[in-house]
């Protein structure tokens, strides 16, 4: 039957396969593929109105022109991509980029998607003459913490259909001002919310997370308003909070957590979020967003206090400023009491013989460490920013923090590796298998490090980087000089 099937439609087997199965093919990708894919075959036509997901990217958020070529109107588009779907195909999930779209389309779009039983709803709001910097007072001579004074209250409100819908799962939303109803029950169901760049007061934040009692998965980023806010849900397992800079407490009322993610200055005077229990913690981030320059010891001391608690931690990610591994003694003593940490991952700039040191001295006290990435932030030469278009005065891309230019100075080079060869790194010979290195440039840090860490790696089975583009011509000779430093011939070393 299978073999008639597929000489039915000149051999395609894909296209023999059953409706529904074509259908959890193309849930997979965007509508305007799913389009494009029902185009090329009368069998796949019938089966777009069934596709259970609508997702589309309004192209103007990418051009940054506000108009243009633009083939079909996007709001049309959306309109019919939802109203086009069959009465007994529902839409299960509903993912929109959208620009400058009319309040009462988009309340017609969620109505729509949550009348029909929709599980994700993943919405990002953008808007022509708003800023889209990033609320982070780090960095930059227009940081701020929160939004312009003049742009308070001028996102749009979410639909208030949104949080009547007792069937959704997960959802996101960017760029929006957080309107909840007066009684709603998406609280009840839902396991993962994303509030970002979202305007609303600490108490509505509260009042949402307060009626979640599923809540597995928790995001705030970029929400000012959120500031002293506890998570009653006891089935939590994963917390970020990035660049929430206002916040001064958060408290997680769960036993379960698993992974923990901060993004920030570093605490004033006490630390900055409390969990019942740190014990079950397997993965932390940690992204400084502020110099650590100037700041004394005691002042890192609630970061170090926060790591030691995860005590069965495997994964930690650190990226501080000014440089990769910075306060590398203190955090090497943190090391010490980690067990069980196996990855680790390091983002910084790398431009400086102490950084190479310090990553080098981050080691010492990994001492079952199996994986090791490393993200050096390379320094943009100072340009002259342009504007695509008066649509977007502002970009929420990152920027290179003014206070990390790197100075020029007189490098002894011998006395780094000197120093280098004398440290005793245990993980090197036992334990470390996989090393990453991003961005490699082949500067004299970069292989400095590079060529100690391979000359030391007795049981290294892979070594990777990744070519920054000015090098990436290189790409032979610098695999070539890498497997040169090589202590264990057999490792395999890669460049792309």
């Amino acid at each position: 039957m299978a073999t008639r099937q597929t000489q039915d439609y000149g051999g395609d087997r894909l296209s023999a396969l059953p409706d529904t199965a074509l259908v959890r093919v193309l849930s997979h990708l965007s509508s305007n593929e799913v389009a494009r894919a029902c185009a090329l075959s009368r069998r796949w036509r019938r089966v777009f109105a069934a596709v259970p997901v609508v997702d589309l990217v309004d192209p103007r958020t990418e051009t940054g022109h506000p108009g243009g070529d633009i083939a079909v109107c996007f709001d049309m588009l959306v309109t019919s991509v939802i109203l086009g779907h069959h009465a007994h195909a529902p839409i299960r999930v509903l993912r929109l980029i959208a620009l400058d779209t009319p309040v009462g389309l988009l309340d017609q779009w969620v109505g729509i998607a949550t009348s029909s039983g929709a599980k994700e709803v993943d919405f990002d709001l953008h808007y022509p003459y708003l800023s889209r910097r990033k609320l982070c007072p780090f960095g930059t001579k227009k940081a701020s913490a929160d939004f312009d004074a003049v742009e308070h209250g001028q996102y749009t409100k979410t639909p208030q259909q949104l949080f009547r819908c007792g069937t959704l799962r997960l959802l996101r939303l960017t760029n929006w001002t957080l309107d909840l109803p007066s009684c709603f029950g998406v609280a009840a169901s839902l396991d993962t919310l994303c509030l970002k760049r979202i305007m609303a007061t600490n108490g509505v934040i509260q009042e949402l997370l307060s009626c979640c009692p599923r809540l597995a998965d928790l995001t705030l980023e970029e929400c000012p308003g959120a500031r002293k806010i506890t998570v009653p849900s006891d089935r939590l397992r994963s917390f970020a909070m990035v660049c929430c800079h206002k916040g001064k407490r958060v408290v997680l009322q769960t036993p379960r957590l698993r992974s923990l993610r901060y993004k920030g200055g570093l605490p004033r005077d006490t630390w900055l979020i409390y969990a019942d229990d740190y014990e079950d913690v397997a993965a932390v981030t940690i992204d400084i967003c502020e110099d650590l320059t100037s700041k004394a010891p005691k002042q890192v001391a609630h970061l170090m206090k926060l790591i030691s608690r995860c005590k069965n931690l495997t994964y930690l990610h650190l990226a501080l400023l000014p440089s990769m591994a910075y306060y590398c003694s203190e955090f090497m003593a943190v090391l010490g009491s980690l067990p069980e940490l196996s990855q680790l991952v390091l983002k910084g700039f790398m431009a400086a013989d102490h950084a190479v040191l310090s990553v080098a001295v981050l080691l010492v006290n990994a001492r079952n460490l199996e994986v090791l990435s490393l993200f050096p932030v390379v320094l943009k030469p100072t340009e002259k920013k342009t504007c695509s278009s008066r649509y977007y005065p502002d970009s929420d891309d990152e920027e290179e923090p003014e206070n990390c230019s790197v100075v020029e100075e007189a490098v002894d080079y011998e006395w780094t590796n000197k120093n280098l060869r004398r440290m005793n790194i245990p993980c090197l010979g036992h334990s470390l298998r996989r090393i990453n290195i991003e961005m490699y440039t082949g500067n004299a840090f970069d292989r400095i490090l590079a060529r100690f860490l391979l000359n030391k790696a007795g049981a290294l089975e892979e070594f990777s980087v990744t070519l920054s583009a000015p090098v990436s011509a290189q790409k032979e000779e610098i695999a070539m000089e890498l497997r040169s430093w090589l202590y264990n011939p057999s490792a395999i070393v890669t460049c792309e």
